[in-house]
This record gives structure tokens, sequence and C-alpha cells, in this order.
């Protein structure tokens, strides 16, 4: 019976969480936020043309989803070998308007290497259904500590199909940080498995603002417990739970 319960008031607190979200008025919290990626992540800027580019993409990939009506933050990944950029950003469902926190470095697949793939297209999202863990910061035989140092944080994105030479293949889809030595200098170039590696500094904001942890926000609201969200995080109001991932390859230069 208990148990029941816990499910009615967790799919109550959902429908009403969806609710809400559809318009959410938090212009004080996202200025707060792009000022303390200015200061703590990167200053990283691009021309307007690339800008709106990115805009467009996002929002075309995002009115395709099942997540168009709902207003929350989000990341979006260019896996563009001359880019390799990802964004945070807001989206305000009600007015179909991005907004953008910051913009920073990644390393995408590179498949030019043995056992490496090409990170898929899309619009991908961080259930719980494909629970994400925490990094122990151990070195492989070359020395990395390949998802970064210990709690770092690691999302699942699932598997998901990507293509490779002639035929499609399916890898398990993260978005971590890398070697802080020898992983980070070398963000910005194709560099990977098939992941999306980040900086520490941006895991550490994406992390503790709880920027994609919808779902999991949700499940400690309704009275569970989650050790994988961070003790003294400081929740958005509209948290999300999608990773978009384009290509500007043959559209726009940067």
């Amino acid at each position: 019976m208990t148990t029941i319960k816990h499910l009615f008031k967790f799919f109550i607190l959902v429908l009403v969480s969806e609710l809400a979200l559809a318009q959410v008025d938090n212009t004080t919290e996202i200025k707060a936020l792009s000022k303390i990626f200015k200061e703590q992540i990167s200053t990283i800027t691009h021309n307007q043309n690339y800008i709106d580019w990115v805009i467009t993409d996002t929002i075309n990939k995002i009115s395709t989803s099942v997540y168009r009506d709902r207003a929350q933050y989000f990341v979006y990944v260019d896996r563009n070998p001359q880019a390799q950029n990802i964004m945070v950003g807001f989206f305000q469902s009600d007015k179909n308007k991005i907004t953008i926190i910051g913009w920073d470095k990644v390393s995408t697949g590179n498949p030019q290497r043995k056992g490496h793939f090409i990170t898929p297209t899309g619009v991908f999202i961080n259930s719980m259904t494909n629970l994400g863990y925490r990094a122990e910061g151990t070195k492989n035989s070359k020395g990395w500590r390949g998802l970064g140092r210990k709690n770092s944080r690691v999302w699942d994105f699932g598997w998901q199909k990507t293509p490779h030479r002639n035929e499609e293949r399916e890898i398990r889809l993260l978005l971590h940080a890398t070697d802080p030595d020898f992983g980070e200098p070398r963000l910005g170039g194709v560099d990977s498995k098939g992941c999306v590696r980040i900086s520490a500094k941006l895991n550490y904001f994406l992390d503790h603002y709880s920027i994609l942890d919808n779902e999991y926000e949700k499940y400690v609201a309704s009275g569970n417990h989650s050790w994988l969200l961070a003790k003294d995080r400081e929740t958005v109001k509209a948290p999300g739970l999608i990773m978009i991932v384009g290509d500007s390859t043959v559209t726009i230069e940067d």
C-alpha cells in the first residue's frame, strides 16, 4: 500500500510539474548562471551567423521531439570537426525561444581511429532508465583517467545507433569529463570513442545546478532518495533532460 501511495504521489507530481513547466519566469536565474559560466568556465564567443544556425537547429530538433512543450535547460553539441562546441541554453517553450548561457569546447567521436565511432546526431534523453554514475578516478595503463577526476559526473544516454563505414553500429552514448592532464588540452578536436567529452569545470556546472536532471529531481521530490545527485547542489527552476547533437559541417563556417 505504501508503494502505491508513493507511485501515485510521484505521478501527480510529474503531471503538475509538466503543466507548470510550460511557462517559467527565470530571467534572474539565467542572468546569474550566465555570469557564473563566464567567470568560472569559459568566455568563448562565436559569430552571429554560427549562433543563429545553432539556435535554428536546436529549435528544429526540439520541435520534432515530445519535449517541445516543456520549458527547460539543455545542452547542444556540434560534432563538426572544425567546431567541436557545446552550448548550454534554456528553451522557453511558450515563446519558442532559446537563451544562451554559455559556450565551451568538447571532443566527440573520431571514426578514423580503430574502435572509435562518430557521435550520432539527434535528441538524447537523460532518463533514469539508464542510470548515470560517478567516475572512480582510476588511471588506465597509459595514466589516463578516462572519465575525469574521482566523483566527476557521467550522464548516460543509453545505446544509440551511429553510422560506421558501410553499416550501422550501436554505441553507449555518454556525456562525461576527461583526463584533466591529457584529455582537457585536447578538447576542441575529435578525440573520443563516440561519447561527448567535456571539461571538469563544465562537468561540475551541469552537475551542481542539475541542468539535465529533470527525472532525478522529480524522483527525489516525490520522497525518494538518489545517491547520484550532489548533496550541495543548487537546482535550477526548470531542470532539463536533453542533449542535442548537431553537425554544422556542410551548413556554415565559424
